[in-house]
């Protein structure tokens, strides 16, 4: 086998500026962590013309995995560049690979940009807010996603709003979070307000801010995407005017917390070390609760029984929830 192969994922695009985003995305994190590092898209970006992107084809998730799986590679690292926990990658990735059949090769995926409280997006939100010349009391700030079918993304984006809010000293109507377009149903209304009706919800007269949830370029967040279209048509009539921010892909921040995703091997081991730890659990648990327990009951028969049983209850539940979480990277 060839050791391990990292991938930088989006979700893909028909914009050849989104894959030429993401190549240059991708060799400024190898060179953080010292390995190539392979920009790869889930779907649509192998229908762009190889001639928009310097004569090399764009590469998605399922060509990616054939290719490692010729070559021998003995575990993938997917570093998620989306915001949230996106189905892309907690279902589609884990079936493409396995519908890949790849043998003994493992495929790892790191958190999704979100992390565990979304502090470092904040920040970066911050610096690209106050990029367009935003400041306090000078007009309202959108912050616009995509909008999801999975009401967790949009708690990720609920989430990054109130700590903006909660660092910049605004009230709720001087910052809303709001999606650029939304499944139809009650059972997605999760994702409201819409942008073209957060346009009207603009407490603050000034200069209004969409603040971009959005990563690379493409058909929504370009300089002519729909995001742009839906502010021209909708913005209302008091508002000053209007102004979209840079993309989180191109803050300076972003390629470090790439890296520091990827250098996360927190609860991973090899399955020799999996097995010794299993082993040496087998052997000491039982004399461990034998010291612990009452004399009475370790040297009885029905206390050596219930220590034997306490043992196995532990080990499966130290290897079920141990399991789980390997499952979740």
């Amino acid at each position: 086998m060839a050791g391990t192969r990292i991938l930088l994922v989006d979700n893909g695009s028909y914009e050849p500026a989104a894959t030429l985003a993401l190549r240059g995305l991708a060799q400024e994190v190898g060179k953080l962590i010292g390995h190539p590092v392979h920009p790869v898209s889930t779907m649509h970006s192998t229908k762009i013309d190889p001639a928009l992107l310097g004569g090399v084809p764009a590469v998605i998730f399922e060509d990616a995995v054939r290719l490692a799986k010729l070559d021998g590679i003995d575990e993938l690292v997917v570093l998620p560049l989306f915001i949230g926990p996106s189905r892309a990658i907690t279902e589609y990735l884990p079936k493409v690979f396995a519908d890949a059949q790849p043998g003994k090769m493992k495929l790892r995926i790191r958190e999704p940009l979100f992390g565990d409280a979304g502090a470092e997006l904040t920040s970066m939100l911050i610096d690209n807010l106050k990029s367009t010349g935003w400041t306090k009391g000078s007009g309202t700030v959108l912050l616009c996603d995509h909008g999801s079918p999975i009401l967790e993304v949009t708690v990720c984006r609920n989430s990054l709003a109130t700590q903006l809010r909660n660092q910049l000293s605004l009230e709720d109507g001087e910052l809303i979070g709001c999606s650029m377009e939304r499944r139809e149903g009650p059972e997605y209304a999760f994702n409201e307000p819409l942008l073209q009706n957060a346009l009207g919800l603009t407490k603050l007269k000034g200069d209004t801010v969409i603040l971009m949830l959005f990563l690379l370029p493409g058909r929504h967040a370009g300089s002519d995407g729909d995001v742009a279209t839906i502010a021209k048509e909708h913005a209302p009539a008091d508002i000053q005017s209007w102004k979209i921010s840079p993309l989180l892909g191109t803050h300076p921040l972003l390629p470090q917390v790439l890296a520091a995703r990827f250098a996360d091997k927190r609860l991973e081991l090899s399955a020799k070390q999996e097995t010794i730890l299993i082993v040496l659990l087998a052997l000491f648990l039982p004399i461990t609760l034998g010291y612990i327990l009452p004399t009475n009951i370790g040297q009885s028969s029905s206390g050596r029984t219930l220590v034997s049983i306490s043992s196995g209850i532990i080990l499966w539940a130290i290897a079920f929830f141990y399991s789980r979480s390997k499952r979740r990277k």
